[in-house]
């Protein structure tokens, strides 16, 4: 995804109270592709709905990674 699509899911997620984040990373993953990692409390199952196929979804090492 790109940054600014990012920056708009976590708004969105935060605004549905779909996560409470501890720690949030941006992480450029090539020149204008971006990953976004949450660490936090969160509702896996609701998120899968939200996100639906726009954005692939992961959680490893503790955070919850959406590309």
């Amino acid at each position: 995804m790109k940054r600014a699509e990012a920056v708009a899911l976590l708004k969105e997620l935060g605004a549905e109270q779909l996560i409470q984040p501890f720690l949030v990373l941006i992480e450029q993953r090539s020149p204008d592709r971006y990953q976004l990692q949450i660490k936090g409390n969160y509702n896996l199952r609701e998120i899968e709905m939200f996100v639906k196929n726009r954005f692939s979804l992961e959680e490893s090492k503790g955070y919850l990674i959406l590309n």
